[in-house]
């Protein structure tokens, strides 16, 4: 390979909002023989964007010459009390593959995130990804959870409440202590209380209420069938209230699509046997995994970069 032109392949720096156009042509490329189809629109992209936090001008890209042929997508926030890096998205263009692009990137976001008063680096990535996962491993990533995609293609079971005088109704301003209160676990960075604040134009939540009291609920995006957050009051559980909320966003979900629950933790087993039961089946899984700067960034492997 020509000097220059590996010179020039390396020019990595942050982008801004005036490079979303290009920034969108290259995310379709990349992404574009992903293990699972991710074909988005420019308005879905948005949302993307939007839903995980991220900040264009933190962004980074790789440039061969002026053509943009890697990214990094960078979202900002808490994530456990302090302050995170979310990775919403890191690609590089099929013609310029295992050139040590990617690793560029960390190699300049890393130190320059964690100067600016950043302490962690968190990101999911797909199992069957081992490239990536050796390269974050290297870089002094460590996995966190397994997080799963579950699916259901099939009508789900007939199902009759035990108690027919639960309501499932809309929640328009929901009560987050009390429904956080419900949950075995936490939700991932795209589901979490920030993430579905950010989107709530796209979401839609439902509560399952006895006597007028919320005792579960489901958000969901309308028409596609993603369920973002589900969670039943302890106290009544195995009575058919989390069937009935997934009864209802079958119900609102637009012919075509199939059910899917984005990134539950595994290790969730009652939650797990809970959507096996209704027909759900794991399609993938992911590695959550984190990296905390204030321990790793001045011991960054140089030959992982």
């Amino acid at each position: 390979m020509d000097i220059r032109n590996e010179t020039i392949i390396r020019e990595c720096r942050f982008l801004d909002d005036t490079c979303f156009d290009t920034l969108y042509r290259c995310f379709s490329e990349a992404f574009s023989d992903y293990v699972v189809p991710f074909a988005l629109t420019e308005t879905q992209f948005r949302n993307h964007l939007n839903l995980t936090g991220v900040d264009l001008n933190r962004t980074i890209g790789c440039f061969n010459s002026n053509d943009l042929v890697g990214f990094s997508l960078n979202g900002f926030g808490e994530w456990n009390g302090s302050p995170t890096v979310y990775d919403a998205g890191t690609g590089v263009i099929p013609s310029r593959r295992r050139q040590r692009i990617s690793e560029s990137m960390f190699e300049k976001m890393i130190p320059e995130f964690f100067e600016s008063g950043i302490e962690q680096f968190l990101l999911e990535v797909v199992s069957t990804n081992t490239g990536a996962i050796s390269l974050y491993e290297k870089l002094g990533f460590k996995p966190v959870r397994s997080l799963a995609l579950l699916q259901c293609d099939a009508e789900l079971p007939r199902h009759d409440p035990r108690d027919p005088d639960i309501l499932i109704r809309e929640i328009d301003e929901p009560d987050w202590p009390l429904l956080s209160s419900f949950w075995d676990g936490s939700p991932s960075w795209q589901n979490s209380i920030v993430a579905i604040q950010r989107t709530n134009n796209l979401k839609r939540i439902l509560g399952a209420y006895s006597d007028g009291v919320c005792i579960g609920y489901v958000v969901f995006s309308s028409k596609f069938g993603r369920i973002a957050q589900i969670a039943v009051d302890r106290k009544v559980r195995r009575r058919g209230v989390g069937s009935m909320l997934v009864g209802a966003v079958k119900a609102s979900t637009a012919q075509g699509y199939s059910l899917q629950v984005i990134n539950i933790d595994r290790s969730l087993r009652d939650a797990m046997m809970f959507f096996s039961h209704l027909g759900f089946y794991e399609r993938l899984w992911q590695h959550e995994m984190l990296l905390d700067m204030r321990r790793s960034t001045n011991r960054i492997p140089q030959n992982a970069i």
